[in-house]
């Protein structure tokens, strides 16, 4: 048996933890990336509401918002994390893209594993019997 990236004994909480720590990393890189590029703040503050609004989805259970945040999320944290290992940057700043796209990359893949996933699984055959 694998270990999952929470250890929480409820799989809705689980998933509200690891979409918060998604919603979290964007809105402390939203931060930075403003600090870098000052203007960037409209797209910024665009792009984090709707990471926002897709972690509020994530965490009631919402299968197809999860597909939507890593798409929107995942491929951002990626790029920002091989950017922190092979572009010359400040050790700060290498510091900051590697935490922001690691941790991202971690939160996103505990989604759609145990404990968290079930939350998925549970509120759509939920939704079909009620029906």
């Amino acid at each position: 048996m694998t270990a999952s990236p929470t250890n929480s004994g409820s799989p809705a909480s689980a998933a509200q933890r690891l979409a918060a720590g998604v919603v979290v990393l964007a809105a402390a890189f939203g931060a930075v990336s403003v600090l870098l590029t000052p203007e960037s703040v409209r797209n910024t503050a665009m792009r984090f509401v709707i990471i926002a609004l897709l972690g509020v989805l994530v965490g009631r259970g919402r299968r197809p918002a999860r597909i939507l945040l890593l798409l929107f999320t995942g491929l951002a944290a990626l790029y920002a994390a091989v950017l922190a290992l092979v572009r010359p940057m400040p050790l700060g700043w290498r510091i900051v893209f590697f935490a922001y796209g690691a941790g991202t990359l971690w939160c996103l893949w505990g989604l759609f594993r145990r404990p968290a996933a079930d939350h998925f699984a549970t509120r759509s055959v939920e939704s079909k019997g009620g029906a």
